[in-house]
């Protein structure tokens, strides 16, 4: 009994630290996804054609910017995050690995027993063609999700500290 009055008592004392959040705020939802502190961000700034990313190390609210690989980087800066990716990836894929293993196997059928009834087709090669750009457009297209910052959808740091 003592010694769960003395933890209850510890966890009361003690302040809980690392209560700043970033939220992705959109202005049609009330509910917003959010990232603490030691998580990775994958994000694009205005601007640039590439990706950073980098673990956020240290959230600053009164200027609402993060510290990420030793820099500062202003919210206001950010284009777009990477927030993962969707099923459409990883169908594209699939069907990337299905159109090539389509036509593996059809070359290597014709190769091995020579039969001209198995030679690879145009209809192979139609199916192969098919499936690879099908993927392909779903990886390019749907494959990742992203925030990307506008005047309807914000990102936003909070300090939950009481």
């Amino acid at each position: 009994m003592r010694l769960i009055l003395l933890l209850s008592a510890f966890l009361f004392t003690t302040g809980v630290f690392a209560q700043r959040v970033m939220l992705f705020e959109k202005l049609t939802s009330s509910r917003s996804e959010r990232v603490y502190e030691g998580e990775l961000l994958r994000f694009r700034m205005e601007g640039d054609k590439f990706w950073q990313e980098g673990y956020i190390r240290e959230m600053r609210p009164d200027i609402q910017a993060l510290v990420i690989n030793d820099r500062y980087i202003l919210l206001d800066e950010i284009d777009a995050v990477y927030r993962g990716s969707t099923i459409a990836n990883r169908l594209g894929y699939g069907l990337i690995t299905f159109g090539a293993g389509w036509s593996l196997f059809a070359a290597l059928g014709y190769a091995t027993d020579k039969i001209d009834s198995t030679n690879y087709s145009a209809d192979d090669a139609l199916v192969t063609a098919t499936s690879v750009g099908v993927g392909y457009l779903l990886v390019k297209l749907l494959g990742r999700r992203k925030f990307r910052t506008n005047k309807y959808k914000r990102l936003r740091i909070v300090d939950l500290n009481f």
